[in-house]
């Protein structure tokens, strides 16, 4: 069901936590896992890992009232299929990144926030990217590199409802605020000091 800015309600949960926290931290090691569980971040995109770690990380961040997101195509020992997703839903996470557009309908079918990434390489693939998700209808749109955000937001915006993440190579609060000032409602960041005590003002 779509609601006010053609949003779906799942995405309007991220919207939430977004005006929270404008930057989710994005994690790519057991350290970062760590670090993430202490900082003010409330959502967690999981890039890498494997199954074994997801339990009981996912247990320890919902008890610290945090959200935890899995990229299903990056890490290890998860099916790229509706049984993996099934357990991912089981195991208690919220949402789901993926460039699969069948594992978006897969995880849609769970009850599981979608996130699909865009990839911008180049006008071509701008364009079958846009038409992929456009039929797939993800919840939300992460944008990669995001700090190229800025460049593409009036068209992306124009021809996907959004909303849009922007994921990749932010690294300031500078970046979070000048690609929140063209419309992405959250940054993704591997950068530790946008983890806690981000200010833009």
């Amino acid at each position: 069901m779509l609601h006010r800015g053609g949003y779906t309600q799942a995405a309007l949960e991220i919207v939430r936590l977004a005006r929270l926290y404008p930057v989710a931290a994005a994690l790519k090691s057991e350290e970062d896992m760590r670090l993430a569980l202490e900082a003010d971040a409330p959502l967690l995109f999981l890039l890498k890992g494997d199954a074994f770690q997801l339990a009981p990380f996912v247990e320890e961040a919902r008890r610290r009232g945090k959200r935890v997101v899995v990229h299903v195509d990056l890490v290890s020992g998860i099916g790229k299929d509706r049984a993996g997703i099934q357990y991912l839903h089981q195991i208690g996470i919220d949402a789901i990144i993926t460039s699969k557009s069948q594992l978006v309908t897969a995880a849609r079918a769970e009850g599981l926030i979608t996130i699909q990434r865009l990839l911008l390489l180049d006008d071509s693939g701008l364009e079958k990217g846009v038409r992929t998700i456009a039929h797939a209808g993800p919840d939300l749109v992460e944008v990669l590199p995001g700090i190229m955000f800025p460049e593409v937001a009036a068209t992306l915006r124009r021809l996907l409802p959004g909303p849009f993440i922007a994921g990749g190579f932010i690294r300031t609060a500078e970046d979070v605020a000048r690609v929140q000032q063209a419309g992405a409602i959250l940054s993704s960041s591997s950068t530790y000091s946008l983890w806690r005590n981000l200010s833009l003002a």
